[in-house]
């Protein structure tokens, strides 16, 4: 907790001695201007105690802290000449007010109200951040789930940014993951399923997205990424599951992955239309036997491209 103050001089002694203890941090500013830069750059919720009298701009800026600092809340105490003025300035955005002179027991006990109202807001904001990741999160492998990753798309492709950049998608596929989970159990499966969601996540970069759009089927939105770098990308994540992944059960397996990429067009719009092209690709390299990379083509008349495996891995042909 930190109290941030501009104050006279008759107060200064006062606050030094009795706010450390109840509020951890204490900054009596000298002007306007320093309580705004220690605003911005704060890093704990607030109390801000002023004269109202002398700084009643000091309403308005912690009313744009507030908005622009949504993660700590901010309380704002202000010392006042009269009540009348103090009722007024609570539809201003004020939390609370004193009377001028400061009783030192009173202000003892609206700093401690202030303190524990404080703390329930950053509790409640962490819960609700909490509660946004979860809603948002697959909860076993800590992907986007289903519905977000498809927000996701869909949010990019609607940026007018996104006019003149690739945005590429690769869906991928564990094959014969049914097999893995029957021979090696549910739990050995999961953890397959972890093993290959960690991976994906250290191959792709921070701008990009990943998540598990259901069952062992993974979706990656990515960023400012045209079809030829999808392709080199799902190469790289193909060969690592195929090299990596079955130390996991550390027995003699084969596990290795299918996957279709599609970029978005001109016009393309339609975040499942995309994951469509992407889908048709996957399940091309999955009927072609299946450790292959599959792009779908802008054009209709030759809509998928293989682009390697093994020894050809890389490679594009026709």
């Amino acid at each position: 907790m930190t109290l941030l103050t501009i104050v006279d001089e008759s107060l200064r002694a006062l606050l030094g001695e009795m706010l450390l203890p109840q509020v951890g941090k204490v900054f009596t500013a000298t002007d306007v201007g320093e309580i705004q830069r220690i605003l911005i750059e704060r890093e704990s919720p607030s109390i801000v105690l002023f004269d109202l009298n002398r700084h009643a701009e000091l309403v308005e800026i912690c009313r744009e802290g507030r908005q622009e600092k949504i993660g700590f809340p901010l309380y704002m105490l202000a010392l006042v000449s009269d009540d009348q003025l103090g009722d007024f300035m609570f539809m201003e955005g004020i939390d609370d007010y004193l009377r001028i002179p400061v009783c030192e027991y009173e202000l003892g006990v609206r700093l401690r109200v202030a303190t524990r109202i404080l703390d329930l807001e950053m509790e409640l904001t962490n819960t609700q951040k909490e509660l946004r990741y979860t809603a948002c999160r697959d909860p076993m492998t800590g992907l986007l789930n289903h519905n977000e990753i498809i927000d996701v798309l869909q949010r990019r492709l609607d940026l007018p940014e996104t006019r003149g950049h690739s945005v590429s998608i690769v869906m991928m596929d564990l094959d014969s993951f049914k097999h893995t989970n029957d021979t090696y159990g549910h739990l050995s499966g999961d953890n397959v399923l972890c093993q290959t969601s960690q991976k994906l996540l250290d191959l792709t970069r921070p701008v990009d997205s990943v998540g598990r759009y259901g069952g062992d089927e993974f979706l990656i939105v990515l960023n400012n990424c045209n079809s030829e770098d999808a392709c080199q990308l799902a190469e790289r994540i193909r060969t690592a599951v195929e090299e990596d992944l079955p130390a996991v059960l550390d027995d003699e397996v084969n596990i290795t992955v299918s996957v279709g990429i599609a970029t978005a067009c001109q016009g393309d719009s339609n975040a499942l239309d995309l994951i469509g092209k992407a889908d048709t690709a996957l399940y091309e390299a999955k009927k072609d036997g299946g450790n292959k990379v599959r792009v779908a083509e802008e054009k209709p008349s030759a809509n998928l491209k293989l682009v390697g495996e093994g020894e050809n891995a890389g490679r594009l042909t026709d």
